[in-house]
């Protein structure tokens, strides 16, 4: 007889690709900080349903559910069921139990015979039943090999190890020795490598135990309540206690005995409905998991007229799925969509193909109510697909944060898999959102590095809808981080959708964005240079570079440029444009390096609030010959929307004649002081002030009187060196 073990597969929310939580959920400000939170389930909002809705409503109306009873009604009583979980959760039996160091299994037969003295019989079966799973361990060469080896209770106890059989003999062994009745059941298993049988089992695969308890009968795997063989072919001890005296009617789905009586059921099952019925997990159990389609079949069929297979699952409202959607053990990207109905109250698991193969279906699950953060195996179904729907489709990863705030992606849709090639330098994605919800976006590489300037978030208000645009900087594998939140939310901004971009022939330079804010796009701003760049172009004689921006009469501009961190002073200038309309944004740095270039704004009528950041660029400096300073400009060069011509170096020399060429809008008069002497006025004619000055040894100031107003307003003030 072979043996079949366990296999099992726990998974943390960072290890599986998921649609209703994927990777730990990430949260971004504003500055791009980071944090995670994650409880509630993934709801469907009522524009985000299955294509066809009769699909999910025809197998939820049906009852086709075979119900499958257990032989003993009184089997698993209130008392037992009782005394079953006050063994499995004795604290004292279990120390007890690890502290033994039996050196013959004589020795072992007596120290249980003396410890469960005056204790119950199912105290009895625990005893022996942890011992074994605590000192056992699964014999992975034997398994591979097919050679088992000496499988009798003293080989086992000997060794330290044993396959099914083994585990098997030792149970019934130290049954016999404490008298109480045991049996060895041979049977098939869906353990390791049950996934990949085509057909029925020739010969029986696992063993394990059926013992009686007062006059009832019940079954016992102590080798599947050991542990589990992992991916890697490696046993892992892992205690599963549910192997302890579980029921048939749900040991049925994986344990099928030779002999129909050791079933334990009112009808038995035959091998052809076993090898039917869905691979259920014991966890799905514990769990109180309900499987509404499909109900009695181990595989799943694409739907009718359809590019996907659909499962739809019952939870109670503590409980989460997630799944998994493999080909060959390969991930399939974009291959499954869990969301939760809530109108239904029902799991939606919908999986896409993107060719034709035998594909696995693994459906995870966690109780939010616990500190376990894991996932665990519920039941897995196949998906054989041997011809393809005319359009496939494939489904973007989706966060909970997508359902809650009544997300709607409209487009692309139906991919995951964005491409881009032939000279098409960005994409856009379009995302429809209620009011009150804002959006952030990111864009990675597949070094998971943050593409600076690779993506352009905003809410379109003329089309009441969010423009998305990411544009790689290569060719290559990319993917898109769309982040929500509500406006109210002082909590930062959460993981909802993504996409991923195949980028071929991206043009060079590549295209790509300065940061922007909401308030860009609230004011209306428009940027006339540089475009399509997140980069100000740098020319190798300069001593400033500069920026253009379209804004409505009622806004005005200022920015700063900081290296490393750190303003540096005097050295932006914002200015109004006259003879171009535009806000005319200056930026001198120090020294060569990466700068930061930072654009503020506000409406003129609004006195109380300051300006706000509105967007963002990089400055590279790889060659300064002659670093300058921008006059000091006070508020009301910007809020009349003056505009300098020369001299635009802050720093005049003492002694020099320099020639002065201003626009000062609306002024009754423009009047200069050179070392804080009032000079005469002349040379104004509104708005151009030109005329030409000695310096003096101090400062320059240029000062405005308007209508109404007896005092003069201070706009430019000049340095002397």
């Amino acid at each position: 007889m072979g043996c079949q073990v366990c296999k099992k597969s726990t998974v943390n929310e960072t290890t599986i690709k998921k649609t209703d939580y994927n990777g730990h959920l990430k949260k971004y400000q504003i500055n791009d900080s980071t944090n995670d939170n994650t409880t509630e389930k993934p709801t469907i909002p009522i524009n985000v349903t299955v294509d066809d809705d009769r699909i999910i409503t025809r197998p939820t109306d049906t009852n086709d559910h075979i119900e499958i009873q257990i032989v003993d009604s009184q089997a698993f009583n209130e008392s037992f069921i009782q005394q079953r979980q006050q063994a499995i959760n004795n604290r004292s039996y279990q120390s007890t139990i690890e502290s033994w160091r039996p050196k013959s299994l004589q020795q072992l037969t007596e120290t249980i015979k003396t410890f469960s003295k005056g204790k119950s019989l199912i105290d009895h079966h625990w005893i022996i039943f942890y011992w074994i799973a605590c000192n056992i361990e699964y014999d992975t060469v034997s398994y591979f090999s097919g050679k088992y080896g000496d499988q009798t209770a003293e080989g086992v106890f000997q060794a330290k190890k044993g396959v099914c059989a083994g585990y098997a003999n030792l149970y019934k062994y130290l049954c016999d020795q404490l008298e109480m009745p045991c049996e060895v059941v041979s049977g098939y298993a869906k353990g390791y490598g049950f996934e990949s049988r085509t057909d029925a089992p020739s010969k029986t695969d696992h063993a394990w135990n059926a013992v009686e308890i007062d006059r009832h009968w019940y079954l016992m795997d102590s080798t599947w309540g050991a542990g589990h063989l992992d991916d890697a072919k490696e046993f892992k001890r892992e205690l599963s206690s549910y192997y302890f005296l579980p029921r048939p009617n749900e040991m049925i789905y994986h344990h099928l005995p030779e002999n129909e009586k050791w079933q334990l059921l009112r009808t038995p099952i035959k091998m052809t409905q076993y090898l039917q019925m869905p691979h259920l997990r014991p966890l799905y159990f514990d769990l109180h998991i309900e499987l509404v389609s499909p109900r009695n079949q181990a595989y799943v069929d694409l739907l009718p007229d359809k590019a996907y297979a659909l499962v739809l699952v019952r939870t109670p409202s503590d409980v989460d799925l997630i799944a998994n959607f493999r080909l060959q053990g390969q991930e399939i990207d974009g291959g499954h969509h869990v969301i939760f109905d809530d109108q239904k109250q029902l799991y939606n698991c919908c999986f896409a193909p993107p060719h034709t193969g035998n594909y696995n279906i693994t459906v995870y699950a966690r109780k939010t109510t616990t500190n376990d953060i894991k996932y665990h195996e519920v039941f897995d179904f196949t998906l054989d697909v041997k011809r393809m729907p005319l359009n496939p489709i494939s489904f973007p990863k989706t966060w909970k944060k997508f359902f809650d705030l009544g997300l709607e992606v409209i487009s692309p849709q139906n991919t995951h898999l964005i491409k881009l090639n032939n000279g098409t330098g960005h994409t856009q994605i379009l995302i429809k959102t209620p009011e009150n919800v804002e959006l952030l976006g990111r864009l990675v590489n597949e070094q998971k590095q943050e593409v600076r300037g690779g993506y352009q978030v905003y809410y379109d208000r003329r089309k009441n809808i969010w423009q998305c645009k990411f544009a790689p900087d290569r060719d290559g594998l990319f993917e898109t981080l769309i982040m929500a939140k509500k406006k109210s939310d002082p909590e930062s901004y959460t993981s909802a959708v993504a996409f991923k971009i195949e980028a071929r022939q991206i043009p060079s330079p590549p295209l790509s964005y300065p940061h922007t804010w909401p308030l860009f796009y609230d004011l209306g701003l428009k940027i006339e240079a540089p475009r399509n760049r997140s980069n100000v172009i740098w020319a190798d004689n300069a001593s400033y570079a500069e920026v253009l921006i379209q804004a409505s009469d009622d806004v005005q501009l200022s920015c700063d440029i900081k290296y490393n961190n750190v303003k540096i002073e005097n050295g932006s200038l914002a200015q109004y444009n006259n003879d171009k309309k535009r806000w005319q944004l200056l930026f001198a740095p120090e020294r060569t390096g990466l700068h930061e270039l930072t654009v503020y704004a506000k409406r003129n009528n609004d006195n109380e609030s300051s300006s706000r950041s509105v967007v963002r660029f990089d400055l590279d400096v790889n060659k300064l010959r002659r670093p300058m300073k921008f006059p000091l400009i006070y508020s009301q060069f910007q809020t009349k929307k003056c505009q300098i011509y020369t001299p635009l170096d802050g720093v005049l020399k003492k002694g020099s004649i320099v020639p002065i060429h201003c626009i000062v809008p609306g002024a009754t008069e423009v009047k200069l002081t050179v070392d804080s002497q009032w000079l005469n006025s002349e040379g104004y004619t509104d708005p151009t002030l030109q005329r030409q000055i000695t310096v003096g040894s101090k400062e320059v100031i240029i000062y405005a009187k308007y209508k109404q107003k007896s005092n003069y307003n201070g706009l430019v003030k000049y340095t002397v060196q």
